[in-house]
């Protein structure tokens, strides 16, 4: 990373420009503040797009209410005890199929 040093040069926005390509600046300003320059890839841009993107801002603002990460102890209690409910209910017996007349007619013997 290249220092530059504002209060001791002045390199043009150009100058600058050609140095980020080469390896990321930092810039410090006449007030001291510190600046990084460098050239920007794919993923900063998805970022900057991500940020701008209304839709996605308005998703991030729903997970960040939703609750937190839950551990596996926790889950592992939560699923016990919904186990436990479930065994404590009665369980229903299926009843019987009813079973149908047939269709064919008995035979009766005949008589006489």
């Amino acid at each position: 990373m290249k220092t530059v040093n504002l209060n001791k040069e002045s390199p043009s926005v150009g100058e600058l420009l050609a140095m980020a390509r080469r390896k990321s600046v930092l810039l410090v300003s006449r007030d001291g503040a510190s600046f990084v320059l460098e050239e920007a890839d794919e993923f900063d841009r998805e970022v900057a797009e991500l940020g701008n993107s209304r839709t996605f801002m308005r998703f991030l603002m729903k997970r960040s209410k939703q609750r937190g990460v839950t551990s596996l102890e926790q889950f592992a209690e939560e699923l016990a005890e919904k186990l436990h409910k479930t065994a404590a209910q009665p369980t229903r017996i299926a009843a019987k199929p009813h079973r149908t007349a047939s269709a064919r007619k008995r035979r009766l013997p005949r008589r006489g």
